[in-house]
């Protein structure tokens, strides 16, 4: 006989709440009072089925207060948004977002033939809108050199050093403060490196996504490409015997990929006081994806594949499926992948 009871009092109370959503402005409950509803409904269950009457009126009090609160930032917003519109100060915040609007994601993985992992990376959307409108979002991937822990130590050293660096030069001039920030990361490596009489060095990939550009810098061989309708195209240059070699026409891409020497670069941090950073800016568009990798990526897996991954995939799902398929190709060494996908609409 109590199952009745139980019946009626989660119908009127799902009914009552219904009506209770129309003080939430109306694009909200359009967007999410299906899912309210759906929430408030296994809430009220759960209060009748382990405290009864009680419960439900305890749930009721928790109701009306995240009612009352949450309904009125949402209108708060709303006037927010008008007032925007009517003083047309809707172009100042273009930028903020689109940046909020990003959908990224990052893995690393120590693949299947090495002891440990010496790659690093970093993603950075600040919270602070000022910095984020001033400074952009920023992305690093860096892959350790030196064996046992040395190759790991110069790695997090760029990520933290490029970071840190990059938000902390008051420059206009972005691709000139991404520049620096690696500069100063290589003299820290290396001042580490001659400290501890090691030969620690790492590659650094770094992308600053601004408005409507992206901003990448360059040193070894870890990689930037930009996926577009369907095409994947390479931002950054290779600093390895084998891409020079490439670019003289000597070998083909894919004897490349397979040849004895490919993994020898001969430019990254640590190996020197000062290193030559490449630079390089393109336009995004709506859509776009941007993707660090280190060469334990790029090397198991042909373009077309990770092209089509990404514009198949999910950010998060992306870097797990790539990751998962240079390990199945062998994973000869660590792995690492940022996917931030950008949207201007």
């Amino acid at each position: 006989m109590a199952v009745l009871p139980s019946k009626h009092m989660l119908g009127t109370s799902e009914r009552l709440y219904r009506c209770l959503l129309i003080i939430y402005p109306k694009k909200f409950r359009q967007a999410y009072s299906q899912e309210m509803v759906l929430t408030f409904r296994d809430g009220c269950r759960e209060a009748l089925q382990h405290y009864g009457i009680r419960g439900l009126v305890q749930w009721w009090g928790l109701i009306f207060y995240d009612l009352l609160i949450t309904a009125t930032l949402e209108h708060i917003k709303a006037v927010i948004a008008l007032l925007k519109h009517l003083l047309g100060l809707e172009k100042e915040y273009t930028l903020l977002d689109n940046l909020l609007r990003l959908d990224v994601a990052l893995r690393t993985d120590v693949g299947r033939k090495r002891p440990h992992n010496e790659d690093n990376m970093v993603s950075v959307i600040p919270e602070d809108p000022q910095i984020l409108v001033k400074k952009g979002a920023l992305f690093v991937v860096a892959d350790g050199m030196g064996g046992h822990t040395k190759g790991e130590v110069a790695s997090d050293l760029a990520v933290k050093i490029v970071n840190t660096a990059y938000y902390e030069n008051e420059a206009n001039d972005l691709a000139a403060a991404l520049s620096q920030a690696i500069e100063q990361a290589n003299r820290v490596i290396h001042h580490r490196a001659m400290q501890d009489q090691n030969d620690m060095g790492t590659t650094c990939i770094a992308s600053v996504l601004h408005g409507e550009n992206v901003i990448i810098a360059n040193v070894g061989d870890s990689r930037a490409y930009i996926i577009r309708d369907g095409k994947m195209r390479q931002i950054s240059q290779d600093h390895s015997w084998v891409a020079e070699q490439v670019r003289a026409g000597i070998l083909t891409a894919e004897e490349a990929r397979t040849h004895q020497r490919r993994n020898v670069i001969y430019r990254c941090l640590g190996t020197g006081p000062d290193v030559e950073v490449d630079v390089f800016t393109e336009q995004v568009q709506d859509g776009d994806a941007l993707l660090l990798c280190t060469d334990g990526l790029s090397e198991m897996l042909d373009e077309d594949e990770v092209c089509s991954t990404v514009e198949q995939y999910t950010s998060e799902e992306s870097v797990k499926r790539l990751i998962e398929s240079a390990n199945e190709k062998g994973g000869s060494d660590n792995i690492t992948v940022i996917v931030a996908r950008v949207s201007l609409s």
